[in-house]
């Protein structure tokens, strides 16, 4: 009651404040005893907050475990593809330890440390990178053709099939060797071989290409047998013919994986001339990151009208090899493989192009460069200096020779 005798709000005059609903606002009178204060308590409670947490937390678990793995398949994943042939060798005695190092050694694996832990496969791990578990890793002593940048499944698998058998020949033919090189080299690694049957061999039928020039009077598979390294059995080591159509073969083979014919063609060439072509760049390129840069000089030179003035050209017009110097009369010769006398290409291949030639030959890099000369640019021996005039090429050639690279 106030002291007018009326009935006040709850709260006020002398009598203590009694909350008819306990459930409801709290009054706390020890924050300022001379403010009543009132805390709310949420309806909801307080599931809804721990819920939103619960949920951040989970996102975090989700994209920490998604990184994670991300990161466990790039240490798995092989850094390039698969690259050159490897010759690989287990030693008697060896542990799996010393057979992976060596592995990582020659880069046949990119990532030794991780191709041990999936070789082992322990319990905790098994759900993370996809291995075996319970196998036990054995490969036999001897020798192996294994690749570059390789799976770890594919290396298993290979090493499982076992070395080489002792009677397998190898022979590798490099690239950038003239047809005559190459004969020179199959009699030096065949000693089965016989030099009247092998040249009887490179005028098979049985080499034939689609894309050959009908245009041309005589048969010659200059550039159309693949550079490589080729494996002969005991039936096979006295098969001549059977290794040339193995390498013509080999040459179809990765044209067609290069898909040659239909990019040819948006470069303006013919599949044949981007054969020639990419002879000339095998024969004036010393580093792969140089191809696609000469490939770009020879092209700007085709359109402008231009002689290309290669000298590998000259030198397979004459007859001689790499490093053989070329005197005037050489220079001058008159014949159409001369590309210091006549304008466009040569008209057959000059050596045996590769497959990174093969490549640059028809992607050819940007760029308005119209000569080339090695100066060993930036200190990286066998590097290119490329130029767009000839007052900027007559400065790199007189570095060329300063440097005694072999410019004349």
């Amino acid at each position: 009651m106030s002291d007018d005798g009326r009935e006040g709000p709850p709260g006020f005059g002398s009598e203590p404040f009694t909350d008819p609903h306990p459930s409801g606002p709290v009054i706390d009178e020890a924050i300022r005893p001379d403010v009543r204060w009132v805390r709310h308590r949420s309806a909801l409670g307080p599931l809804p907050r721990w819920g939103l947490v619960l949920v951040v937390v989970l996102i975090g678990l989700l994209v920490g475990y998604r990184m994670f793995m991300d990161w466990v398949n790039d240490q798995m994943t092989p850094s390039d593809l698969p690259g050159v042939e490897v010759e690989f060798t287990i030693v008697e005695g060896w542990s799996t330890n010393d057979v992976v190092a060596s592995l990582g050694y020659v880069d046949v694996i990119d990532n030794p440390a991780m191709f041990r832990q999936w070789m082992r496969c322990p319990m905790g791990i098994r759900w993370l990178i996809d291995c075996e578990p319970g196998v036990e890793y054995s490969f036999q002593a001897g020798d192996y053709v294994l690749q570059e940048h390789l799976s770890f499944e594919a290396t298993v698998d290979l090493l499982n099939l076992g070395p080489l058998p002792e009677e397998v020949i190898r022979v590798t033919v490099p690239e950038g060797l003239t047809l005559e090189q190459m004969v020179t080299r199959l009699l030096r690694d065949m000693p089965l071989f016989e030099e009247e049957e092998l040249r009887v061999a490179l005028t098979s039928d049985r080499l034939a290409w689609l894309h050959y020039p009908r245009r041309l009077s005589y048969r010659l598979v200059e550039g159309l047998l693949f550079p490589d390294t080729y494996q002969l059995d005991e039936a096979t080591v006295s098969d001549e013919l059977g290794l040339v159509v193995r390498m013509h073969q080999q040459f179809l083979r990765v044209v067609d994986e290069l898909d040659l014919e239909a990019r040819a063609a948006a470069v303006g060439l013919t599949p044949y001339e981007a054969v020639i072509l990419a002879s000339l760049i095998e024969e004036e390129a010393l580093l792969d990151v140089d191809r696609p840069r000469i490939s770009r000089v020879i092209h700007n030179r085709l359109t402008s009208g231009w002689r290309l003035g290669i000298d590998a050209s000259t030198r397979y017009a004459v007859g001689k090899t790499a490093g053989e110097a070329m005197d005037e009369t050489d220079l001058n010769v008159v014949s159409l493989w001369n590309t210091r006398v006549v304008v466009g290409l040569p008209p057959t291949p000059i050596s045996a192009p590769g497959r990174a030639s093969l490549e640059a030959a028809v992607t050819p890099e940007p760029g308005p460069w119209m000569y080339y000369v090695r100066t060993d640019e930036g200190g990286i021996p066998g590097a290119h200096t490329f130029a767009v005039t000839a007052s900027e090429f007559e400065v790199a050639r007189r570095v060329c020779i300063q440097k005694d690279l072999g410019c004349g």
